[in-house]
């Protein structure tokens, strides 16, 4: 089947135009929206894609006016104009190093040069290959069936009352494991806020999150296999907008839609919460993660044997496993596996081993530093 569509090329958050391609952090940063990581892809209105007879991850050739063509995976993405379609500039280097060599596929001919301005906009063509590729995706679900995870409301209803979509006419009864003996707190108790109005999504707290901790980079197919190591990853919904009546579409009511095209983006930050009576802790046989005396959860990473019980307990999911030794692995080369990368470790961070489960620390180690600048 082929149908002319109109293309539209664009600078992705993690890639840009190219110039770091090399740098693996950047490349296993997922898009904001779509959560792609490690490749480019030709992204189409789910409506638009079932009309043309194409499933998610069906590669396509995409041929220009131009006569330049390239073999893409389809991917859906919610809100997407009808009748055009999107690929990300940045791919397909073939001489930037280990990290970002043939990495997706090079949309760059696909901008033309007319009467002195470059166009990111063309006619192309769409024909099915018969081929099917999985792209690596960190999050593949878009919705949070009815769950108070983000609170919203329509600018109508917060006109109305101010206090719209805060949840606080709900009241919830107090559970405290500490009911005959009051655990109390002594000096600091740690907590870090994040202000979801200012979120926009755009990652850069992950790749600083990775650098200061040396969380590995374990590449595509690892991301694949849901494996990717980020402490911190910033989860993407979308809000279904009415546009007749001004308001945010219940939960209940998503499934019943015709289309996906009235949405917009949320986005939320998701990192261990330090619970105060975590869950993670009670399930631990060898008490490898704990509760500190100023309100931190704890990994004491040699004592961990791997059972992943914490995992599985954690409501948040934000626990990693170390499936290898990332750091000794030559599957695992992008960037610190030789004596001169290495030198961008963090000498104030363990380097965790195969078989060891990890999560955000909440940055213990400027905490310490803090503390030691404090008493000087």
């Amino acid at each position: 089947l082929k149908k002319d569509i109109e293309l539209q090329v664009y600078e992705s958050i993690p890639m840009r135009d190219g110039k770091q391609a090399n740098n693996a952090f950047l490349q296993e940063l997922p898009d904001p929206v779509t959560k792609v990581t490690w490749d480019n892809y030709v992204a189409l209105n789910p409506r638009q894609a079932e009309k043309l007879g194409y499933k998610e991850f069906d590669v396509v050739s995409v041929k220009a006016a131009n006569g330049y063509a390239v073999d893409l995976p389809v991917l859906f993405q919610p809100g997407q104009a009808m009748g055009t379609a999107s690929v990300a500039l940045g791919y397909g280097r073939t001489k930037t190093g280990k990290a970002g060599n043939n990495v997706g596929k090079n949309a760059f001919p696909f901008v033309t040069y007319t009467n002195g301005t470059l166009k990111y906009a063309t006619t192309a063509t769409l024909t099915a290959t018969g081929a099917w590729e999985e792209l690596a995706q960190t999050q593949t679900h878009y919705s949070f069936e009815g769950r108070s995870i983000i609170r919203e409301a329509s600018f109508k209803d917060f006109l109305k009352d101010p206090m719209a979509g805060s949840g606080n006419h709900h009241k919830h009864k107090v559970y405290d494991l500490w009911t005959t003996d009051k655990h109390e707190m002594l000096g600091n108790n740690w907590v870090m806020a994040i202000d979801l109005n200012a979120c926009t999504g755009c990652g850069s707290c992950v790749v600083a999150c990775n650098v200061e901790n040396n969380i590995p980079v374990v590449g595509k197919d690892e991301v694949r296999r849901r494996r990717e190591m980020h402490w911190l990853r910033i989860d993407r919904y979308y809000s279904f907008n009415d546009e007749q009546h001004g308001s945010v579409t219940q939960e209940k009511e998503i499934a019943h839609l015709d289309s996906l095209e009235s949405v917009s983006v949320v986005h939320q930050p998701m990192l261990c919460q330090h619970c105060d009576h975590a869950p993670c802790e009670t399930v631990c046989p060898v008490l490898a993660t704990v509760h500190s005396s100023d309100g931190l959860n704890h990994m004491a990473y040699n004592r961990c044997v791997g059972t992943r019980y914490c995992a599985n307990n954690c409501p948040y999911k934000v626990r990693r496993f170390n499936w290898f030794n990332y750091w000794n692995d030559s599957r695992f080369d992008n960037y610190l596996n030789n004596e001169f990368t290495q030198l961008v470790l963090n000498p104030d961070v363990t380097t965790r081993s195969r078989g060891v489960m990890e999560k955000c620390s909440m940055c213990i180690q400027r905490i310490q530093a803090g503390k030691l600048t404090a008493k000087l």
